[in-house]
């Protein structure tokens, strides 16, 4: 159906049913040391959205994901994020799990695997919401009370240790930014606050073996235009404005 508004269209079009299809069929061959789970994650409106006003940064997240193992795709299966409004659509009760500054969004910009456990991300500094391996979702999750605080879409591994390593924003914050690590047992290991010339929307860092690189861009939000009343992630909750000065880069010691 026409909408207007090519992210409801064709293939940024909603997909509405949740399945699970197990033994799929395969054209050609998958290597038999192929294991693990293929996931990724976008935003799928649960409900019809005004087109009008509708952006793909808002839609309720659904997680998709294929189980590969001894050359076979063994199932796939699509999952809404179970935030507390998606659950109730569904006539579910809300999943426990903390969400940071009352902001509660089914996460829909990456999925990550860490400490054996599944995360589903979103930018802007909501929490992030936790998987089963099978997709289900567990709730949101401060990384077992170790990172009150929200956290980035867009954490860096260390290869050479399996930590996280991130630099998360939030409107909220003001003038700053959080740099964390996430150990290897899922829990944050070291927090720092770094401040900023203005409230930045600061998408992604640089990783090296001695420092992290943080990009103070010259961008920064203007809460200004905060229109409508409804739910934050369903307004326009910031005007993005060039600062006069210019980007400036500094790195923090990664220990």
């Amino acid at each position: 159906m026409a909408t207007g508004n090519t992210y409801l269209e064709r293939n940024f079009g909603p997909v509405r049913k949740e399945i699970t299809i197990t033994e799929l069929p395969i054209t050609g061959i998958v290597p038999g040391h192929f294991e693990g789970r293929y996931i990724r994650t976008g935003p799928n409106p649960i409900m019809d959205p005004d087109p009008t006003t509708y952006h793909w940064f808002l839609g309720t997240g659904m997680v998709h994901g294929v189980r590969l193992r001894d050359g076979r795709a063994e199932w796939y299966r699509n999952r809404y994020v179970r935030s507390a409004e998606v659950a109730a659509i569904l006539g579910e009760p809300s999943r426990p799990g903390s969400v940071h500054a009352g902001i509660d969004f089914a996460a829909n910009t990456n999925v990550i695997e860490h400490a054996g456990r599944t995360f589903v991300l979103v930018e802007g500094g909501p929490n992030p919401y936790e998987l089963t391996y099978d997709l289900d979702t567990v709730g949101p999750s401060n990384f077992d009370g170790s990172l009150e605080g929200g956290y980035t879409p867009h954490p860096l591994r260390d290869p050479a240790t399996g930590e996280l390593h991130a630099v998360s924003y939030f409107f909220g914050w003001g003038n700053r930014v959080q740099y964390s690590i996430l150990g290897s047992d899922g829990r944050a290991r070291r927090i720092v606050d770094i401040e900023c010339a203005g409230p930045t929307a600061m998408h992604s860092f640089s990783l090296t073996e001695n420092h992290v690189v943080v990009y103070d861009l010259p961008v920064t939000f203007d809460q200004g235009d905060q229109r409508g009343s409804g739910p934050l992630c369903e307004r326009v909750p910031v005007q993005m404005e060039p600062r006069l000065s210019g980007p400036s880069r500094r790195a923090v010691p990664r220990q």
